[in-house]
């Protein structure tokens, strides 16, 4: 049972990551398309990659 347990905290775990993701990426474009700020998309990049990374780990 503990092991259901623990991979159903995994599944919440990777969603609340997915979601994160995709809100970075909306930001991203706001960044890019609004505020030109090339410093903010660039800090933004680096965190999306480094998430993409974990959910990568977490699916393999």
């Amino acid at each position: 049972m503990t092991e259901v347990l623990q991979t159903q905290k995994n599944l919440e775990e990777l969603v609340k990551l997915l979601r994160i993701y995709f809100q970075l990426d909306e930001i991203l474009s706001f960044s890019l398309e609004e505020l030109g700020d090339d410093e903010v998309v660039v800090e933004i990049s680096a965190v999306k990659g480094r998430i993409r990374m974990i959910i990568q780990r977490m699916i393999s």
